[in-house]
């Protein structure tokens, strides 16, 4: 086994999802029992952002356990590729317009509408951006 750095892996680890419009992303409870949830993602430069509410409980989850899985899926979760371990953390609001940018890039004007129904239903800080990036060390065989 060899360890492989971060820096020669980051921006093609996530490759295989590049070309997806949805993933189910995996978070843990402090039971270490796995949460899928499908979501729209953007990758860009080996990290990947999604847009959710606040006040969900994954939020929270990443926010106690950044360790997620990722992996590509239907709009209605059927998984299909490879499974990658990934960490996530929630975004400053400093650090939402390069999220948005990347969502609103690749989803266009679903996305809009989208996030305009989420924003007029719920209060303006009621809306964060999550980033997931590769684990802090690979190994690969």
């Amino acid at each position: 086994m060899s360890t492989i750095s971060d820096a020669d892996t980051a921006p093609n680890y996530f490759a295989s999802l590049r070309h997806e419009e949805f993933m189910v992303l995996t978070t843990f409870r402090a039971s270490g029992e796995p949460v899928p949830t499908t979501v729209w993602f953007a990758e860009t430069d080996g990290r990947i952002y999604i847009t959710t509410l606040v006040n969900l409980k994954k939020v929270g989850r990443i926010q106690k356990n950044p360790k997620v899985q990722v992996i590509p899926s239907d709009r209605i979760g059927n998984t299909h590729g490879m499974l990658l371990e990934a960490q996530a953390r929630v975004l400053e609001p400093t650090e939402f317009p390069r999220a948005q940018f990347a969502l609103q890039e690749k989803y266009g004007e679903p996305y809009v509408i989208l996030t305009g129904q989420m924003d007029t239903q719920y209060p303006p800080d009621s809306r964060t951006f999550i980033e997931i990036t590769p684990p802090t060390s690979h190994v690969s065989m």
